[in-house]
This record gives structure tokens, sequence and C-alpha cells, in this order.
């Protein structure tokens, strides 16, 4: 007789399903006077093609002075070169406080495949070749990230090492610095005011 079958325990959902239940809300999110993730032509193009979708639904452009763009690429490395074309920052339109594709009960509704490279890499930021840091400041616990106010990452507060906080995004030391390299070709290729150079290769 064979024995019962060990009882199966649901899968805990991911931090990004649950960071607005547990801190209040998440990334796709935004406070007054906070923009959400910025774009490359490339991702504008991407996502056109996948939802069909007129740019200005789902584009903000914010115009910087010579020194804002400076003092951008100067924190984040890794968008150097981005506004070597126009001073103008494009970022994920909002609608009710939040990026127009995202849902409540679902989080975003792009596919992985569709979504901005900075999308991807969040919380991850790219820094100087070979190097990142986390995009969000990390409170030590969730209770202390929700108390904050702040915008903060649920998998980064649970996290205990650079393996674990990789693993809850389904990525590897390999797949970070893939989406790493493929954020720096985008940027590139919309500093030059192209969006198809900055396709990965097939």
């Amino acid at each position: 007789m064979s024995p019962p079958d060990a009882p199966r325990t649901k899968p805990a959902a991911s931090p990004c399903t649950r960071c607005a239940a547990q801190l209040g809300r998440s990334c796709c999110e935004v406070g007054e006077g906070e923009s959400l993730a910025t774009l490359t032509l490339a991702d504008v193009e991407r996502i056109q093609a996948a939802t069909y979708r007129g740019r200005e639904s789902f584009v903000e452009e914010e115009a910087f002075e010579e020194t804002q763009t400076r003092a951008y690429e100067q924190l984040r490395p890794g968008w150097r070169g981005y506004f070597r074309a126009r001073p103008v920052r494009l970022t994920l339109a909002r609608a009710h406080g939040a990026c127009v594709f995202f849902q409540p009960q679902r989080g975003c509704t792009l596919s992985p495949d569709v979504r901005p490279t900075a999308c991807l890499l969040d919380p991850f930021e790219p820094g100087l070749p070979g190097t990142w840091t986390l995009a969000v400041e990390r409170e030590g616990s969730v209770d202390a990230a929700r108390a904050s106010g702040e915008p903060r990452c649920l998998a980064a507060e649970e996290a205990d090492g650079r393996g674990p906080l990789l693993r809850a995004f389904g990525l590897s030391d390999a797949s970070l610095q893939s989406l790493t390299e493929r954020l720096r070709a985008e940027v590139r290729a919309h500093g030059e005011g192209d969006a198809s150079s900055g396709r990965p290769p097939a």
C-alpha cells in the first residue's frame, strides 16, 4: 500500500505581488512629485509593438536643464549618454497614482519580455561597469520600511544577502549582468536617437 501523499504547501507569492499589501505601495505606484521608471526609445518601441497603444498614452516627458542631465548621469552611471540627443527624460505615464500598466490585484499587465529594462532591473541600479547598487534605501525590516512612508522594496527588506535577493527576482549574477548590458546598449542607442540598435543580438 502506497504511503499517502505529503500535503502540498502553497508556494509563497513573489515579493512583487505582496509589496503593496505589506509596505503600502509598490514601485509601480508613486507619490506626488515622484516619477516612474525611465524609458529608452527601445522600451517605447517594444511596448508599442506589443500593446498597439500610441506613445502618448503611456509615455510622459520631463525636460531637464543641462545641470540636471549631468547630475542624473553622475548619480546613475548606467544611464550615461541618455541625454546626448535631447535633454528630455521619458518615463512611464501615471494614472490614479500608478503606472498606466498597473492593476491593483494583478500588478504589471505587461509581460516580462515587453517590460521596460529599468523595471526588469529594479531594485538593482547599474553602476560603473561590473558593479551595481540598490536603487532604494533598505530600512532593515519590513515594519520599518512600512513606517518610513518612503518608496521601499519588500524583497530587499526580506532578503538576508545578495544571493537571496537575486533569487527573489528569479535572477542570477549572469542574468543580472545580461540585463545590465542590455540597458547600456539601449541607453547608447537612445542617446543617438535610435531604438533599433539598442536591441540585444538575436
